[in-house]
């Protein structure tokens, strides 16, 4: 037996000597199992012009982007606060965050792994928290990547993303760096939140108003500077979003997904998502069971669009 393997086997001796007595070796403790991540993207972007594909200006979509830099920097732009970022840092940026690049430096070449979670599940702990990549987490990416390429490792993938966020939610009561928002910047959170909370139903601006406790107009102008779309927009926005988790992820017809998420007829909820994606639902949801998973093409002049 080599010496780091016998210096293993003696760590394992010294864990096993200290396990208790069962009273009952029949009867475990049982524990919620946590949601898993679904629906793994994993791909590389090698310039600047990429990091921003395929529009220039800020996205905002549905799905979680784990961002590693392994070459390069840049900073991202994410909630109105400017995050740097270069190998050995990485970041989360979860659904709904508005985020762009900028300030890009030399040859880039950065990792991204987007993902879902089932419906209300938010990794909110890890907003705007920068996180140190040491070796042992990039072996851990390393390993997710070989799964993830590997058509015979089965929920591998899943199960090895999950372990590895695991270990990058802080402690409570940290906060996840969302306290230190800037005031736009937490205008913008409480405006998702706000609209969270009232799902399945698509809360107007007034009702937002109210519950923020300002007026619509107001509301309305400090949206607009803080974000730089109308907050008329952005809901919109957040409602075809979500109505395209839904279609990826749900079986549900698309008239009563298109009901959930405040369209006041099927014809009404077609249009305006061919307007915004250049596609029909019913072909989004094809395109996305047929195909790569990858977010769908939006249609010229929009910013929101799936993964990055």
């Amino acid at each position: 037996m080599t010496k780091s393997k016998a210096s293993i086997f003696t760590s394992l001796a010294k864990s096993v000597n200290k396990l208790p007595q069962p009273a009952n070796p029949l009867h475990g403790t049982r524990r919620a199992v946590p949601p898993l991540p679904e629906n793994i993207i994993c791909f590389q972007r090698r310039s600047g012009a990429e990091l921003n594909r395929p529009h220039q200006g800020r996205a905002l979509h549905h799905r979680h982007v784990l961002i590693v830099p392994l070459r390069g920097r840049a900073v991202v732009c994410a909630d109105d606060r400017r995050i740097p970022l270069g190998p050995g840092d990485g970041l989360v940026i979860l659904p709904y965050q508005h985020h762009h690049y900028t300030q890009t430096r030399g040859r880039l070449h950065w990792l991204f792994i987007t993902f879902e979670y089932a419906q209300g599940v938010m990794l909110e702990p890890l907003r705007n928290l920068v996180f140190s990549v040491k070796a042992d987490m990039a072996a851990q990416l390393d390993d997710l990547l070989r799964a993830q390429r590997d058509p015979n490792d089965s929920g591998l993938p899943e199960l090895r993303l999950a372990l590895l966020l695991a270990r990058l939610a802080p402690p409570p009561g940290r906060g996840g760096g969302s306290g230190n928002a800037d005031p736009a910047g937490a205008l913008v959170l409480q405006v998702n939140h706000a609209a969270q909370a009232r799902r399945p139903a698509a809360p107007t601006v007034r009702e937002l108003a109210a519950e923020l406790g300002m007026s619509p107009g107001h509301l309305r102008t400090r949206f607009l500077a803080s974000c730089g779309i109308s907050l008329g927009r952005h809901m919109r926005i957040l409602r075809l979003e979500r109505a395209c988790g839904l279609l990826r992820m749900s079986s549900a017809r698309i008239s009563e997904i298109g009901e959930q998420c405040g369209f006041a007829s099927p014809y009404s909820f077609s249009r305006s998502f061919r307007a915004h994606y250049g596609m029909s639902p019913k072909a989004y949801r094809k395109q996305s069971h047929d195909t790569d998973p990858a977010a769908p093409v939006e249609s010229k002049g929009t910013n929101a669009r799936g993964a990055r």
